[in-house]
């Protein structure tokens, strides 16, 4: 009886295992559906759809080759991405100030200007979703670290990229465009950033290298 229930409780346990490890990966692929749909409603002609679309489809495929499989050590991203997300909040008052939802959709794609409500609007709300980032890191939780691996891709990296291509764009040369000054920032924390949460690949492939390693070892022995 004994060994009975305790194939039951074996048995219970890795359908649950089954059943999180499913829901970890189709919820976050659906949330990956529905923000597409939303981006590409919001967006002023291509503005979000050339670089928010892009950036949650790539944060998806991270996020299962990453996130998914081995959560990474909180010690190690959560320091950095806070930074970031401080960072962050410089960076859209130098944006608010200096009237980027207006230049950027119509000098760089030639489209009509954000409103400025929902330029507003669009920020908050994601940066609540970043704060849900940093507590899914703190605490472990995979599903909403599809939110840690956007911020990564499309905050950090690619305003660190992007803002000084996008004077080239607007005007045919470099100069200053709307938050220029705070995303030089990003060059410095996105690599940092980026590596951390991608380094749980690299261990993982070193257990299975020691896995290797420690199985020929075990059967010589016998």
């Amino acid at each position: 009886m004994e060994g009975s229930e305790m194939g039951v409780r074996i048995n219970g346990s890795e359908s649950l295992a089954t059943s999180l490890r499913t829901r970890d990966a189709v919820l976050p692929g659906v949330m990956t559906l529905l923000l597409v749909a939303v981006f590409s409603y919001l967006s002023p002609g291509l503005s979000l759809i050339v670089t928010f679309v892009p950036a949650i489809i790539l944060a998806y495929v991270c996020y299962l080759l990453t996130s998914f499989q081995q959560m990474p050590e909180p010690s190690r991203v959560l320091p950095v991405y806070l930074i970031a997300f401080g960072v962050q909040f410089l960076h859209f008052a130098e944006e608010f100030t200096t009237e980027f939802y207006t230049r950027w959709p119509v000098e760089v794609f030639n489209a009509a200007p954000f409103e400025l409500t929902t330029f507003v609007q669009i920020n908050m709300v994601s940066y609540a979703a970043f704060a849900l980032g940093a507590v899914a890191i703190y605490r472990g939780i995979r599903g909403p670290m599809l939110i840690v691996w956007f911020f990564t891709l499309m905050v950090v990296i690619g305003n660190g990229i992007l803002h000084p291509i996008y004077p080239i764009l607007a005007t045919g040369e470099f100069g200053y465009f709307p938050g220029l000054y705070t995303s030089t920032i990003y060059l410095i924390l996105g690599p940092i950033l980026c590596y951390r949460l991608w380094e749980v690949r690299t261990d993982s492939s070193s257990d299975v290298n020691r896995g290797v390693e420690t199985n020929p070892k075990a059967e010589s022995s016998q």
